[in-house]
């Protein structure tokens, strides 16, 4: 008698199997008889006897982005309005959020002078990749925080908010009020970041810094100036195709190449010197903070403002901006 039961069971599962197969198979469309196998919802539909809902065709105009990465034009674009943005902010912003990016600076700082300074051995079989791990090891992170997070640095700024003012979507007044806020913003956050690691304990580590001050006052101007022009070449560099990047892989890649050049040549930035120089004084570096006004921060700020205000928001303005348009209206 059990066993009678349980064959007429297995005989009706299998009879349901059966018609659940024919079904999927014959209801499925097109698309799926040549995938060969059902989709969740053909299967749903056809145990409980309800349509597939209809597919709608997609129409797409424009230009579609497919590869993460912004055309230069639109990169022009996006950086006059995010200057315009910056510019737009009140003083009092513009100084806390120059201050954040100061204590980055201070902290992607430490993590260099942690690490490159003291690979003495790879220094001594092999300077240049000793180099390259002091630029690659620190400071893209600092930048990646900043452009990331939120944050006012100053040297980015002389490309971004002058690119705005190129276009007309800010005034020369309020590229005044960013630049000079984000740059004692990025003052006074520096200062935290030495306070606070001169008080760690952590000084021995940071011995590097003493030589960063050394050599950094002992250049003449005029080499100081046009490694100035060089290092926030490459850093603005950065802050473009980071903008042009639309994942934060891509924008930390962005960063890593331009950032860990500069300071693997030696080249010179005025904010991240407002952390180094300092650090290195404190440490016992035979350097006055006149040597390091004097002789580094004001030519090195001026270097750094030509790279910005020139080598990139003129040049791209001329390319895909106001001043092409002038140019080629005049011609």
């Amino acid at each position: 008698m059990n066993s009678r039961r349980l064959h007429t069971s297995y005989a009706a599962l299998s009879s349901r199997r059966s018609s659940f197969r024919l079904k999927a198979s014959f209801d499925r469309p097109a698309g799926g008889a040549n995938r060969g196998i059902s989709t969740p919802v053909e299967l749903a539909s056809a145990v409980d006897n309800t349509p597939a809902p209809a597919t709608n065709a997609v129409t797409v105009s424009g230009e579609v982005m497919t590869n993460g990465v912004l055309a230069a034009p639109a990169i022009y674009n996006k950086a006059s309005d995010m200057g315009a943005y910056k510019a737009s902010l009140p003083w009092w912003k513009t100084i806390i959020l120059g201050a954040v990016a100061g204590c980055y600076v201070s902290l992607g700082g430490s993590l260099l002078l942690t690490v490159g300074p003291n690979c003495m051995g790879i220094g001594a079989s092999n300077p240049g990749l000793q180099k390259y791990i002091m630029g690659a090891i620190g400071f893209p992170y600092a930048l990646l925080a900043i452009l990331t997070c939120g944050a006012e640095l100053f040297t980015g700024n002389t490309a971004l908010v002058t690119t705005a003012v190129l276009e007309k979507k800010a005034t020369v007044k309020q590229l005044v009020k960013s630049w000079t806020c984000s740059y004692l913003g990025n003052a006074i956050g520096c200062a935290i970041g030495i306070f606070l690691f001169y008080n760690t304990g952590l000084m021995p580590l940071f011995h590097g810094s003493e030589g960063f001050a050394l050599v950094k006052t002992a250049s003449p101007l005029k080499e100081t100036f046009v490694k100035a022009i060089l290092a926030n070449w490459f850093v603005c560099l950065a802050v473009w195709q980071s903008i042009a990047a639309q994942s934060f892989g891509g924008k930390f890649i962005a960063c890593l190449g331009p950032v860990s050049a500069f300071v693997a040549v030696g080249l010179e930035h005025c904010i991240a010197n407002m952390f180094f120089v300092p650090l290195g004084i404190l440490a016992g570096a035979n350097v006055t903070m006149g040597d390091f006004i004097f002789k580094n921060l004001i030519p090195v700020t001026l270097g750094n403002i030509f790279a910005g205000v020139v080598l990139v928001a003129c040049v791209y303005s001329l390319v895909y901006g106001s001043l092409g348009k002038k140019f080629s209206s005049s011609s």
